[in-house]
């Protein structure tokens, strides 16, 4: 389009100015002198003559300008300095300077438009590759964060698997434990339940005195009249092995029930260190549960946050290939405004001085 414009505009140039070529000749102030500007001269002898002079010094300065500036309006201008009547010429100058003012300063807002959306649109920019930085590093962190998390949850069931399986073999070999405790107290009891009858019997033997007999010099006897029996013992000696043996007992008795004590004693701790442990198991597993629970509450909560960042990272991609796609139109629209700007704002500014000069020379007529 641009291209076209510029193409356009040379195209009229030319042409006003091969107008201005014909129109300022010679001959063709000679013809009009006696055509177009007839009623001119009726008018007035010499004050029409300065008139005529004047419009064609007009003529020759816009047409100066308009070649030098490159301005088809100021072009037409000139001719028609050369074909209007002269009241007629000042108000085409006053018309074309109002325009030319309008046009001004439509052409700084344009501007000021551009410069606006243009910088509206790099903020923008800026802000979306921010944000895109942003979430990219939001991303990243909850991805992370997911797999922390979900890396403790297994780590969590498994420990609670293993503390399960730990806590079993705990019960069967406390199972077994009392089992062979209940084993070992039965049997120390049996024993000890043998053993005392043993010594009981032991000590009916050996612990009493033996009664004094017949007189020896009887050899026969009855219940009343004891005859003559054998001699009689004055002492009755017990064997000397068989304390040994009482006393033999009474230690075998004593070291059953010291070991039926033991193995009292010893199931007694046993059986409290495994409920302190199964406790501290239990506590353990009831802790690990919460901990799962909780992780996968946050999990799921930063599942959902990964979610959105992801939805809005893709938003703010295409929101940035909008602006992109924005700038690319706002710099077709305004490279050639602001780009030439000045010369624009220069070359109207000449223009309407030109407009002005033309007027005043006019206006000096008067």
């Amino acid at each position: 389009q641009f291209e076209k414009r510029v193409k356009d505009r040379t195209t009229e140039i030319e042409a006003v100015q091969d107008t201005i070529k014909i129109i300022n000749s010679d001959e063709a102030f000679d013809n009009f002198s006696k055509t177009v500007n007839t009623f001119v001269q009726l008018s007035g002898g010499a004050e029409a003559k300065e008139q005529q002079a004047a419009l064609r010094r007009v003529s020759s300065m816009l047409a100066e300008v308009a070649t030098r500036i490159h301005s088809p309006r100021l072009s037409l201008m000139a001719t028609a300095a050369q074909l209007d009547a002269f009241t007629q010429v000042k108000a085409e100058i006053d018309k074309m300077v109002t325009e030319l003012g309008k046009q001004q300063q439509d052409e700084i807002d344009h501007r000021d438009w551009c410069i606006k959306e243009m910088n509206d649109n790099k903020r923008d920019t800026a802000a979306a590759y921010a944000k895109k930085e942003s979430l990219e590093t939001k991303i990243a962190d909850l991805e992370k964060s997911i797999e922390t998390m979900t890396s403790e949850i297994d780590a969590s069931t498994k420990a609670i698997s293993e503390t399960q399986e730990s806590m079993k073999r705990a019960s069967e070999i406390r199972e077994g434990e009392d089992a062979d405790y209940q084993q070992t107290v039965q049997d120390q009891r049996l024993t000890q339940m043998i053993l005392k009858k043993a010594l009981a019997r032991m000590k009916e033997v050996y612990l009493l005195q033996r009664k004094p007999g017949a007189p020896h010099i009887q050899t026969s006897g009855t219940h009343t009249d004891p005859g003559n029996g054998p001699a009689r013992f004055d002492k009755y000696e017990k064997n000397a092995g068989g304390g040994k043996v009482v006393s033999m007992l009474e230690e075998i008795i004593a070291d059953s029930v010291k070991a039926e004590d033991d193995a009292m004693a010893a199931e007694e701790d046993a059986q409290t260190a495994y409920e302190q442990m199964m406790k501290q198991s239990n506590d353990m597993i009831i802790a690990a549960s919460k901990k799962i629970s909780d992780l996968k509450g946050a999990r799921a909560t930063a599942t959902g946050d990964l979610t959105m960042a992801k939805e809005d990272f893709k938003q703010t991609i295409v929101d940035l290939s909008d602006l992109n796609d924005t700038m690319s139109g706002l710099v077709k629209a305004c490279k050639y405004i602001l780009d030439n700007f000045d010369a624009r704002q220069a070359a109207r500014a000449a223009e309407v001085d030109a407009l002005k000069e033309a007027k005043a020379i006019l206006s000096g007529m008067k």
